[in-house]
């Protein structure tokens, strides 16, 4: 970053949620893109690292995840939680990669 953005200025402190929630979308859309492009569909995008990396707040996670499935799915691709909803499987098969351990007993 060459400069601060105008926008951080202390009367938009109470915008700062949004920005941050912004800004780690927008990174969870980039690793997954990063994931799918690397064109192993077995292969699955593990949500709580990320959760963890980025310090999300309770329930962001869940909400970043949804958003982005439906995104997903829009494109064209199949989307499925597994392991608990920590791991997130993008695949184009009509059935779930081998490896997707479903959570339904």
């Amino acid at each position: 970053m060459k400069e601060f953005p105008s926008r951080l200025i202390p009367k938009n402190k109470d915008r700062f949620s949004n920005y941050c929630y912004n800004r780690n979308i927008a990174y969870l859309r980039k690793e997954i893109y990063e994931l799918v492009i690397m064109g192993d569909e077995n292969s699955y995008f593990e949500l709580d690292k990320f959760e963890r990396r980025h310090k999300l707040k309770k329930g962001e996670i869940e909400k970043m995840s949804d958003t982005v499935s439906e995104e997903l799915v829009e494109l064209g691709w199949n989307v499925k939680k597994s392991f608990g909803n920590t791991g997130l499987f993008i695949y184009s098969s009509e059935n779930p990669p081998p490896s997707c351990y479903d959570d339904e007993f």
